[in-house]
């Protein structure tokens, strides 16, 4: 818990890879089911045009949580 609680505060953003360590999920299902989700992709950014895309770690961490929890079966 505590290791957690540093981990967070050190990880500002994540990039897609983060985010499918994080979930295991693979990434067409993320980006169908999760990335493209209006509270999650509030937190989505890219520098320029073609730059990788990357979320802010601790809102996004949540967001998706709370879509897990409280709308999946």
């Amino acid at each position: 818990m505590i290791q957690e609680q540093i981990e967070d505060d050190v990880t500002l953003f994540w990039d897609i890879d983060d985010i499918i360590r994080e979930t295991r999920y693979k990434k067409t299902f993320l980006e169908a089911n999760l990335l493209c989700d209006p509270r999650v992709k509030r937190f989505e950014r890219k520098p320029k045009p073609r730059s990788k895309r990357i979320w802010l770690a601790g809102p996004t961490k949540e967001t998706i949580k709370n879509i897990i929890m409280n709308e999946w079966n």
